[in-house]
């Protein structure tokens, strides 16, 4: 008798051992259940503000672009700028005074009048020509001399000079860093392509 309420004491003991490790896995398991769903809230959160980041970042940059645009048809001379085209503008506006796209080769849009737009997320990141009549607000285009642009109401001394094979560039940016501006000449001296883009 006294064997058999021993083993009955000991089943209780095991059973009620058995259940508290039980209730500890489960509350383990919930606790831990808890710490993922609040990670992937934080993570959620934290994707969705960069996103907003981003895209408020974009949107000023349009903003900026669409200010300086205004300002160049408003006959300011000193935006960086290829025919009217501000880096940072959103390239609808662009197709509108312009027109479609002839040909697209990777993100770059190729226009009937001979502007090359580089494009991400429908903004320009830079604007490019070799063709001539496709002046910056200065007047400066392909054809021009290279000694223009060290006349002082135009551009100046650039901000760095590169040669390279029988080509010289001339890399101007603008006063609050946004912009910069390229002009590459041949060995005559002349002017045969602009690169406009923002500064990266």
């Amino acid at each position: 008798m006294k064997k058999t309420l021993a083993l009955l004491a000991v089943a209780a003991m095991m059973f009620t051992a058995g259940c508290g490790a039980q209730k500890a896995a489960e509350d383990a398991a919930n606790t831990a259940t808890e710490k993922v769903e609040q990670a992937a809230d934080a993570a959620k959160d934290a994707a969705a503000d960069a996103a907003q980041t981003a895209v408020n970042a974009v949107a000023a940059t349009a903003e900026d672009a669409a200010a300086a645009m205004k300002k160049i048809q408003e006959g300011d001379k000193t935006g960086m700028a290829i025919a009217g085209v501000v880096p940072g503008i959103n390239v609808e506006r662009v197709t509108e005074m312009y027109g479609e796209p002839v040909a697209t080769v990777e993100n770059v849009l190729q226009l009937e009048n001979g502007l090359d737009l580089k494009v991400k997320d429908k903004i320009v990141e830079e604007v490019s020509t070799s063709f001539e009549g496709l002046p910056t607000p200065a007047g400066i285009g392909v054809g021009s001399a290279a000694t223009e642009l060290n006349t002082a109401d135009l551009y100046g001394t650039a901000d760095t000079t590169t040669n390279s094979d029988g080509f010289t560039v001339y890399k101007y940016t603008s006063n609050d860093k946004r912009w910069t501006i390229s002009f590459v000449a041949d060995s005559a001296g002349y002017i045969t392509s602009i690169v406009c883009g923002l500064n990266k």
